[in-house]
Formats: C-alpha cells, sequence, structure tokens
C-alpha cells in the first residue's frame, strides 16, 4: 500500500533534510544543482548531470533514502520509482540503482521534449490489485495438482507468481480437490500435442487439463502460458517477465481456453538476451516440449564404433554404412549407450526416447563399390546408404527397448532424400539447411535458383534444399530441421523479415520441430526474431493484425520508448538484405563477408545513422541502451564498410571525415563496457563476437578488398592497381614494427 506523506507535510520537513543529508551529498554530488540522499545515486546523478548539461535547471534530489522526505519505498519493486514535487524541487527515489536510472532516464526525456513532468510512481506495490475466479477472490483458493515426479514443481511456480502477481499466498496439495480449487491435472488427448493444455471455470473453480504427451514439461508449460494469455505476463516461456499492470483480472463461471503447441519441439539456441539481461550469455535455450531432439552427430559425440574410423573417430570420415562389420560393432555399442542411460536413472519411454546416430560432421563418404552403386540408385544421395543401416540398427535394438527413436542426418551430401529406401517408424530425421540462403526465406521464392555466395557443392540453392526437405516429409512423419541465423558480430545480418515465412513454410509441409541454430551476438535482431518465433510456435495461423501487434510488443519490452525507431531501422535492412545478394549468414573467419547490399547501405546510411542516433536517447534503462548502442556500432561499422571507398575514390574528403567520425564512435561507445576494439581479428579469436574487428576501418577494408579472393567484391569503380593509401601504410608499417 502506497504511504506518501502530503506536500505540505514534506515542505514542513524540508529544512531537516538540507541539513540531515548536508555532509553525504556535499562528498556525492557531481552537480551543485542535484542533492544526493544517498551515495548509491553517484552514478544516476553523474549521467543526468552529464546527459542534461545546461538544460538541468530545477533543482533535483535524487536517492534510495527518502525517509526524510517522508516517502516510503519499500514496496516498490527493483525497477520502481517516485517523482514527486516538493518544496520546490524535482524528487527522484527509488529503493535500487536500478529504479534511480529509470527515474533519471525519465525525468531527462520529459526535460528534452519541453514538457513538465508530473508526479509519477512506477511499480509500486502488485502489479495487479485483485484476480477473481468463479466470484471468490484468488486468496481463498488451494492448488490441487498429481502428484507425479513434474506437476508439483509446476504447481509451486504457478504458486510463485501468483503472490508475485497480486500478493496472495496459496496452498498447495496432492490431495484430491475440495472446493475452492485451481486443480491442474493431466488429459490423455492427442489433439492437446505434447505439451497443449484447456481450461475451463466452473462454480468449484478453475480446471487445467495439461497434455501428458511429455509428463516432464507439459504442466509448467500449460500453466506458464495461462499466466501469460490471461494475466498478460510477456515473455514467460522464453527468458523474459514482464506482467502489465491491472485492477482486476477475473476468470468467470463458464469460461474456457487454452492454446496447443503447432510444433512438437523448439530450441531456439543462442540467446544472448535471456531474462532481458544483455551481459549474460545462455549456451541455449530449448522449449523442452518433447522427449526427442535435433540430431548432433550422434555417431561422432558418442564414438559409436569409432574403432572402425582410420581416425578413432567418425569427426573426419564416414562410416561404411553398408558394411555387416559397422552395424554389428555400432548396434553393440549402441546398446551400450541405452543401458548405461537406463542405469543412470532414465525412464526409458518417458524422459529417454532418443539416441542421436547422426553422422560426424564431414562428407568423406565411402567410396567402396557397394556405396557407390546404392548413391547411383537412389538418385546421387548418399542417404539410401545411411538409412539402409538405420533401419537395419533400430529393428534389432527395439525388439530390447521398444518405443526408443534413432536420430540421423540430412546432411552434408544426404540432404537429397533416398529415392526407393524408406525410414522405418523407429528413424528421426534432422534435416540441415546449412549454407542455403539466408537473405531470403527458405521458401525460395526470391532466390529464384540462385546458390549463395560461398555455398559448398554439398548444398543447393533454398529452392533445392525446400525441395529435399518436402520429399523426406513425404517419406516420413518423424522429421526436424536444423536451420541457422548465424550473426557475424558487428556485420551481423538480420532474420526478422524472414522468420514468420520459415516457420510456416515448416509447418505446412509437415516438419514436426526445429532447432534453431543462432550464435547470437548483442548486436543482432537475433532475440526479436526468436520472441516472434516463440510466439509461431503455439499460434502459427496468427492474423497479420495481431502479429504485427505482438512485434510491436516485443520491441517494447527490448528497447522501450525507442521500440518504433528500432522497427524502421530493421524493416530497413531487412529490405536492404532482400534486394541483395543471395549469401549464407555462415560467415566466421571470412573477414568482410558479401552479405552486405552496398549501393542501398551507401544510398539509406545517413538515415539509417539517424535512426539509431534517435534511438538511443529514448532507454528507458541501462540494458535498453546497451542494446540501442550495440545497433548503432553495427549500422556504423556496416555503411562504412559500404561507403568508404566510393567517397575516397570520389575524392570527397569531407565525406571521408566524416565516415572516420562515425567509425570512431564504435570504440568510444563500446569501450564503455571494456571492449577493446583494437585487438586483431584471426582464426583463434573469431568466436570473441564483440573483439574480433581492427578499430582501424582504412585497413580492414584494405585488406578485404585486397585478399585473393577479395571478401569484398568492388560494386564501386576501384582501379585495380591504385597503391594503398598513406594511412593504411603507416598503420601496417608501425604494426610492423611492433
Amino acid at each position: 500500500m502506497k504511504r506518501i506523506l502530503c506536500v505540505i507535510l514534506a515542505a514542513i520537513l524540508f529544512a531537516s533534510v538540507l541539513s540531515s543529508c548536508a555532509s553525504l551529498c556535499e562528498q556525492s554530488a557531481p552537480d551543485p544543482r542535484i542533492t544526493l540522499t544517498s551515495s548509491d545515486a553517484a552514478d544516476a546523478a553523474a549521467w543526468l548531470a552529464d546527459r542534461l548539461g545546461g538544460a538541468l535547471t530545477e533543482r533535483v534530489v535524487l536517492g534510495t533514502n527518502a525517509e526524510v522526505y517522508g516517502v516510503e519505498l519499500s514496496a516498490l519493486e527493483d525497477d520502481g520509482y517516485v517523482i514527486r514535487h516538493i518544496g520546490g524541487e524535482i524528487a527522484l527515489f527509488a529503493r535500487t540503482a536500478d529504479g534511480l536510472d529509470r527515474a533519471v532516464r525519465k525525468y531527462a526525456k520529459a526535460v528534452e521534449a519541453g514538457g513538465e513532468i508530473g508526479d509519477e510512481t512506477y511499480h509500486e506495490g502488485y502489479r495487479v490489485k485483485r484476480v477473481e475466479i468463479a466470484g471468490r477472490d484468488i486468496a481463498e483458493y488451494t492448488i490441487f495438482c498429481e502428484d507425479d515426479a513434474y506437476m508439483p514443481k509446476a504447481a509451486n511456480e504457478l504458486r510463485d507468481r501468483i503472490k508475485e502477481a497480486c500478493g496472495a499466498s496459496l496452498p498447495v496439495s496432492t490431495n484430491e480437490p475440495c472446493a475452492p480449487y485451481i486443480a491442474v491435472r493431466y488429459a490423455h488427448d492427442e489433439a492437446l500435442s505434447t505439451v497443449g493444455y484447456r481450461w475451463s471455470v466452473d462454480e468449484n473453480g478453475l480446471v487445467v487439463e495439461c497434455s501428458d504427451g511429455y509428463k516432464p514439461t507439459s504442466a509448467h508449460f500449460a500453466l506458464t502460458r495461462l499466466l501469460m494469455t490471461e494475466l498478460d505476463w510477456f515473455g514467460l516461456d522464453f527468458g523474459n517477465d514482464d506482467l502489465a499492470c491491472a485492477e482486476l483480472i477475473s476468470f468467470d463461471v463458464g469460461e474456457t481456453g487454452g492454446e496447443v503447441n503447432d510444433f512438437d519441439y523448439a530450441n531456439l539456441y543462442g540467446d544472448v538476451y535471456v531474462r532481458g539481461d544483455v551481459f549474460e550469455h545462455l549456451d541455449y535455450y530449448s522449449m523442452k516440449t518433447c522427449p526427442l531432439q535435433h540430431c548432433c552427430h550422434g555417431l561422432q559425440n558418442n564414438r559409436f564404433a569409432g574403432e572402425l574410423s582410420k581416425y578413432g573417430n567418425w569427426m573426419y570420415d564416414q562410416p561404411c554404412w553398408l558394411d555387416d562389420t559397422f552395424l554389428e560393432v555400432s548396434v553393440n555399442d549402441i546398446r551400450a549407450y541405452i543401458e548405461k542411460q537406463i542405469a543412470s536413472g532414465a525412464v526409458l519411454g518417458e524422459d529417454f526416447r532418443f539416441v542421436d546416430v547422426a553422422a560426424g560432421d564431414n562428407s568423406a563418404w565411402c567410396k567402396c563399390k557397394k556405396c557407390r552403386k546404392m548413391y547411383g540408385a537412389e538418385g546421387g544421395t548418399e542417404a539410401g546408404a545411411v538409412v539402409t543401416w538405420a533401419n537395419a540398427m533400430s529393428e534389432e535394438l527395439n525388439e530390447e527397448y521398444p518405443g526408443i527413436m534413432y536420430g540421423i542426418f540430412a546432411y552434408a551430401g544426404s540432404n537429397r532424400p533416398p529415392k526407393t529406401v524408406r525410414p522405418n517408424e523407429h528413424i528421426h530425421i534432422t534435416f540441415c539447411y546449412d549454407s542455403s540462403c539466408d537473405a531470403h526465406p527458405l521458401n525460395s521464392l526470391e532466390c529464384n535458383g540462385e546458390k549463395p555466395i560461398f555455398n559448398s557443392t554439398e548444398w543447393g540453392a533454398n529452392a533445392d534444399m525446400t525441395s529435399w526437405l518436402r520429399g523426406w516429409c513425404d517419406i516420413s512423419p518423424n522429421v526436424y530441421v536444423w536451420f541457422y541465423y548465424m550473426t557475424n558480430g558487428l556485420l551481423t545480418m538480420s532474420f526478422v523479415h524472414k522468420a514468420r515465412d520459415d516457420m510456416r513454410l515448416f509447418y505446412d509441409i509437415g516438419v514436426k520441430g526445429f532447432f534453431l541454430e543462432a550464435e547470437d551476438v548483442p548486436y543482432s535482431t537475433g532475440k526479436v526474431a526468436k520472441l516472434l518465433m516463440a510466439k509461431l510456435f503455439w499460434d502459427i495461423d496468427i492474423d497479420d493484425e495481431a502479429y504485427d501487434a505482438y512485434y510491436d510488443r516485443v520491441l517494447a519490452e527490448m528497447y522501450g520508448d525507442a521500440g518504433p525507431l528500432v522497427r524502421e531501422y530493421i524493416d530497413y535492412i531487412d529490405r536492404i538484405q532482400e534486394n541483395g545478394h543471395c549469401v549464407s549468414s555462415w560467415f566466421w573467419g571470412f573477414g568482410i563477408s558479401p552479405s552486405l547490399n552496398e549501393p542501398l547501405w551507401v544510398e539509406h546510411y545517413d538515415r539509417l545513422f539517424e535512426i539509431v542516433e534517435a534511438a538511443i536517447p529514448l532507454a528507458n534503462d541501462a540494458r535498453q541502451e546497451r542494446r540501442l548502442i550495440n545497433y548503432s556500432c553495427a549500422c556504423i561499422y556496416k555503411g562504412a564498410i559500404a561507403s568508404y571507398f566510393p567517397a575516397y575514390n570520389a575524392g570527397d574528403d569531407e565525406r571521408v571525415a566524416e565516415l572516420c567520425r562515425r567509425y570512431a564512435l564504435i570504440d568510444e561507445r563500446l569501450s564503455k563496457y571494456g571492449i577493446d576494439m583494437t585487438v586483431p581479428h584471426t582464426v583463434d579469436t573469431h568466436w570473441s563476437d564483440e573483439r574480433n574487428y581492427e578499430r582501424d576501418l582504412e585497413v580492414q577494408i584494405w585488406e578485404s578488398w585486397t585478399s585473393d579472393p577479395p571478401f569484398v567484391t568492388p560494386w564501386y569503380d576501384v582501379e585495380p592497381e591504385r597503391e594503398m593509401p598513406e594511412r593504411v601504410a603507416a598503420i601496417l608499417a608501425e604494426r610492423e614494427a611492433k
């Protein structure tokens, strides 16, 4: 409950306030116009003084101690704050430094907009004032659930979230439900897929029925999604956590609802923005909605029959898939692996139903006569031999371990489905879109059969790859897709424009699940794309208006007031990509890649730069500002690469100077986060996403342009024999001397 004293009392206390905090303020205040009530407000005060400069005309009181002003802060959330006009001053109070950061940004934006800021309380108390079920306050209810290894944990999660939302602390019981109740139970219904759910309300309370298709997480997703859809709690199933404010949320008698996941499985890997924190990297993020998973070189990683490889492991070569000895040894090794999993506590048919037996990460296929003959007979694909082995292996093991699926790849020479051989019901296929075009949707309408730059011989254009994927779905109901939204540091691509098209393609042709390998760096739009995909996982048929609104919600959550500008920025770079080369996003170690559409970047660079520069000051907190700064650095880097030599060749010294001035902002901005942009890019350091680019623009462009082959194909008029610029020569000479 708010406990804020009236302005009159605050004015009476004003004199004592000044004296009580004077010594502390004199030590900490960075500006005579700012008074601090606590030492932990120094950073916020410095930020405010730097941001507003001479525009700061009011006296500002700032801190996490507001007691002497008669303002109670204990009910504020970590990001909450109070803004009050007291005794001729503007007081900005919060319980934490995070809250103060938000408060000073709110105030600064109001000053810059030329308006007056009113009294405001942000995120005080519970977000939802009251929740009712069947006309009763939710505090009267008990959560009842089944007593198994998974559901009580999900019920406790629901209890904690309800308390966080509205303050009601509900008991959890595994006894038979008695009214009033929130009853959570399993339902055996294939229509609910693996983790779908439905809910209904009667006079006794709320009943939530969870699919029993995958018990380890079905109750968790049912209750999490219920909170998201009915309480408007954003992003709980994908690392975000923002609950909308509401006076009343009611579940009325007769109401029903629910959702069904449109895919069995999703793994959205490489998420650097998990839980909204750009500084925390999570190795992977899996929806964990299915007992199966994507393949990942299981033959190699699990060392099945590895002694038959001349290297001792299938990392560098492929077995003879049609060899009887390989079948015998691999079956024995896989059997031992299964027994080990069971001995460690895995429950066959529940949390253990999948063994990865996919080929190693190479295309060194067997060249024996038997394999070459099958290669020709099956239409020029290695898949025939792989499926033949997998069928024989799985049929033998299924007699001992019924219900296990065995995962193989369609990859690196086996993407094309076999002509006559058919995978049996125990085989699960992971189809890899490796080296396909990432500038355009995988439905290939824009590619017109063009193969991406750097596409290797094992893979085809999008049209070919999608045709092969359709072929696999025609012969098997058990197909996953492994596709790639790879990023490349400051030279990141965008995938927002294709996320919906790609997901719909998978759904329409019968793909059961997908693994997105997105080695995100903070400069990418990958988190935006993945939040959209997390939504599509549950609602692939969402209409355009709802999808558009959700997209705006994603941007508002990630970028606050800058959301509309970020959308304009993303729309620009998406259009630039769509009108550019067919190109794969696999460019680690390649330096400057041809993923840029240089003419369009030159044409639109100034507007893009304006957008990102205008967006940064609109951030509502430090995390949002960091994301926007990262976008600005990626924008500057790509714009500079595209624009520098055309201006240099044209003798436009003023433009060259402006490009270099902008380029220097990258080092200036990222150095504040401890990033040293002077560390050169090498093969050994290319995994260090934020540290793999030279500071000196001219040198990097020159080296990339003059390499053999060049990593940037000059579209502009450059004389091949032109001498190295003096500045480039000087920098290289300095390096050589070191």
